[in-house]
């Protein structure tokens, strides 16, 4: 990184800048880091500014992979060779006639020295396109503009050249003053130069040596691949649907926090920096989400920040209504800010309406049985206080979605639930989803349809996806499965009804064999829901109560082609979805009051007796 120095610099401070990664995306927004340090014992740093200035490379290297385009219309590049030296292969790419969408002959030159001896003659072709601001711009900047009155389609204009910047045997121009920069598809291929200068907001004077850093060359990313919705035509069939009948289509997806993907060292090295950018991986995430056109979108680890900046604002162009719940502690990041991450449910407002919504965490309901211990049996408890949360959403369908006689279907959603991750905690993963199921006992006495869209942490046919899906588990008193003694002292059994959208959808009949080759022959869950270099399993699911709720359709799942996150897929995570029907037999229409609390304790047992923690 080149450095440069202002007349009024301090020893005492220092500039940081960095780029979020090496290559910038086309549109996506490209924002550096920038900060002061001052050393220990330095008095405080004065009032200031951030002074920015972004400049692009005039010519492109054509020797790139990653942009759209070819460069020449034949797929053999030996065929396209300098303007000038026709005996010497091409490199470089004038920046103005791709501006002009002009890939001509007259365009391609060996070397940036060969291209600025040719700049004279060569860009009086460049009058002979439609004008265009940014052409012009940059023409001027070369040479007194007067020299060619008489070119059409330019105005006469007085002004100072821009400044033309030569560095590195490259030269640079002025794009803008801004902050940040979004690439356009004219930017594909060229390098972007970034000059940052702290100036003192009262003199106007440098207050420490300017940073100027260069990207590589602006990239096009690949094309985001569709994934398509599985119908069983034995699903399907069962049953016709009633011309009152309500479909929708539910997804659940772990979307990877950023302080997560960027903490730890080397964590996702094999994913490109540029694809690991939050920049990058937000565009990336809302384009497949929408691409989904789900009615209701359960997230985990969405960052507080990037949800009240980004996906909150965004879906909300889609119509989509939010519900948020957060962890409670919060943790520094690399940038050195305080974020933290949570679970968010989506619902679009056209056809849902909230009635009702219970957050529940979870180190809140071990607190009571870790209250109740002392010695070293209250240390090992502590374990069971985790900063994991679960989000219940009660929608009720809007007017004229499902009955006309005003009385309209109520759907629980358990707009998600983030489970403790350590594979070394399996008491603490099971005790969390013991607490989960036991509090929505209350809803299901209303006999209102359940789903549960969870990143369980756990594998299928583990003590947790039991519990849920085969309504009880067994576990032996031993120190191995129950460290701290509190599954000794849970209900290990619910009367709800819950199954496996995906598992009850690969064990019926009318599933196409090479969809099956992604399912788990003996669970019937997918082979995986997550694949990074040290794990390879299923740990999503979407739950739904069988009798309430009819599953039509999932949505198809990934080929095992390489680890998660990736510049296609920007999570270590692949998305669920699913589409049900809810029958008119089964809507609920009491009006029964919703509990007020789902409580925030489990089912204990004392001497075989059931006992319900207030």
């Amino acid at each position: 990184m080149a450095q440069e120095s202002g007349s009024s610099e301090s020893p005492n401070w220092r500039l940081i800048l960095d780029f979020p990664s090496n290559a910038p995306v086309f549109g996506c927004r490209f924002q550096p880091y920038i900060h002061v340090v001052t050393p220990k014992g330095s008095f405080q740093f004065p009032p200031h500014e951030n002074s920015c200035t972004w400049l692009a490379s005039l010519s492109r290297s054509l020797n790139l992979s990653g942009y759209r385009e070819n460069v020449c219309s034949s797929s053999n590049q030996e065929k396209v060779r300098c303007f000038v030296h026709h005996d010497k292969l091409s490199t470089i790419q004038c920046r103005v006639c791709v501006g002009q969408n002009r890939h001509t002959k007259i365009s391609y030159y060996c070397s940036n020295t060969c291209y600025m001896a040719a700049w004279n003659k060569h860009k009086l072709h460049h009058h002979f396109a439609d004008p265009d601001p940014q052409a012009v711009k940059i023409i001027k900047s070369f040479g007194p503009y007067g020299s060619y009155p008489d070119l059409p389609g330019y105005p006469d204009d007085d002004s100072q050249p821009d400044e033309a910047v030569e560095q590195d045997g490259k030269t640079w121009i002025e794009m803008g003053p801004w902050e940040y920069y979004v690439p356009t598809e004219h930017d594909i291929g060229f390098c972007l130069r970034l000059k940052v200068e702290v100036v003192d907001s009262s003199t106007r004077t440098q207050l420490c040596p300017a940073r100027i850093k260069v990207t590589d060359p602006v990239i096009y990313p690949p094309p985001h691949p569709p994934r398509c919705t599985m119908w069983n035509s034995c699903i399907a069939d069962l049953k016709e649907h009633s011309s009152n009948d309500v479909t929708f289509r539910v997804l659940s997806y772990n979307i990877l926090a950023d302080y997560l993907a960027t903490s730890g060292s080397n964590r996702h090295d094999y994913c490109p920096d540029w694809a690991l950018s939050w920049a990058y991986r937000q565009q990336n995430l809302l384009y497949e989400i929408i691409d989904y056109d789900a009615d209701i979108l359960c997230l985990q680890e969405v960052q507080k920040d990037h949800f009240e900046n980004f996906l909150k604002p965004e879906l909300a162009k889609y119509g989509y209504s939010v519900v948020y719940k957060k962890k409670k502690t919060e943790i520094f990041t690399f940038k050195s800010q305080l974020t933290v991450d949570g679970c968010a449910t989506f619902y679009r407002d056209q056809r849902f309406k909230e009635i009702a919504t219970y957050e529940l965490e979870f180190n809140n309901s071990a607190k009571p049985f870790v209250d109740s211990l002392d010695g070293e049996q209250k240390k090992e408890a502590l374990r069971l206080l985790k900063d994991n949360v679960a989000l219940v959403v009660i929608l009720e369908m809007v007017e004229n979605e499902g009955s006309s006689d005003g009385n309209r279907p109520r759907i629980c959603v358990v707009a998600n639930t983030h489970i403790h991750a350590n594979v070394q905690n399996p008491d603490i993963k099971l005790f969390q989803v013991v607490t989960l199921i036991h509090a929505l006992e209350k809803i299901a006495e209303l006999k209102i349809p359940l789903l549960i869209c969870a990143d369980l942490n756990s594998l299928p046919q583990s003590d947790p996806y039991m519990f849920i899906s085969k309504a009880r588990v067994e576990i032996l008193p031993i120190k191995e499965t129950d460290k701290s003694g509190i599954l000794q002292t849970l209900k290990l059994s619910h009367p709800l009804n819950l199954v496996s959208a995906y598992a009850t959808f690969f064990q019926s009949d009318g599933v196409e064999d090479h969809q099956r080759e992604k399912m788990d022959p003996e669970t019937r869950e997918p082979l995986f829901t997550s694949h990074t270099p040290s794990f390879f399993g299923t740990l999503d699911y979407i739950f739904y109560t069988a009798a309430s709720l009819r599953l039509d359709s999932v949505l198809e799942l990934l080929d095992k082609e390489g680890y998660l996150p990736s510049a296609k897929w920007s999570s270590d995570h692949i998305a669920l979805m699913a589409s049900f029907s809810l029958e008119t037999s089964t809507y609920n229409r009491s009006s029964e009051p919703l509990p007020e609390s789902l409580g925030q304790h489990p089912t204990f047992l004392h001497n075989n007796k059931v006992l319900q923690e207030s």
